[in-house]
């Protein structure tokens, strides 16, 4: 019986441990399939960034605020680009941004996710799609964007 529960005490930790994971591996392929997923229920905003990009944390907690402002109204997306040495790095930059929710790490050769992604990024980061509630790009850009710009986007996807 005591090993039974321990071996029930060392399962259920496993589960709360997955269970607040931030940061998922995700192949290009992955992340398509869960911006499709929104599709016919609502936009979906899509921010490729890396711990090492400046620009991509000076914009982030823009993106957050229109997340915590428009609750509910879209889906956010954050990928990470961080190298695989960096991941705890950006987990704990994700942590202290007060992200609560599942987030991607970017798996796979450069060149076969960025064109799966898109065929007008060029791999430069901070990267952003915003799609519409039928599933298509709305906008999309490179370099870092102001909270205007991401509001102003964002908001062409939520009035329609």
């Amino acid at each position: 019986m005591k090993s039974l529960l321990f071996i029930f005490g060392i399962l259920f930790s496993f589960l709360q441990i997955s269970g607040d994971e931030i940061l998922v591996d995700a192949t290009a392929d992955e992340i398509l399939k869960e911006i499709s997923a929104y599709q016919g229920e609502k936009p979906v905003l899509v921010n490729f960034w890396a711990t090492w990009c400046a620009p991509c944390i000076e914009e982030f907690p823009y993106i957050m605020d229109l997340h915590k402002q428009y609750e509910g109204d879209f889906k956010l997306i954050f990928v990470s680009g961080d190298f695989e040495e960096a991941r705890d790095e950006a987990e704990a930059f994700l942590r202290k941004q007060g992200v609560d929710f599942t987030t991607y790490f970017k798996v796979g050769k450069d060149n076969d996710f960025i064109t799966k992604i898109s065929d007008n990024w060029s791999g430069a980061l901070p990267f952003t799609i915003i799609y519409d509630k039928n599933g298509h790009v709305s906008s999309a850009w490179e370099g870092k964007a102001d909270y205007q710009k991401f509001e102003t986007e964002l908001m062409n996807v939520l009035t329609k």
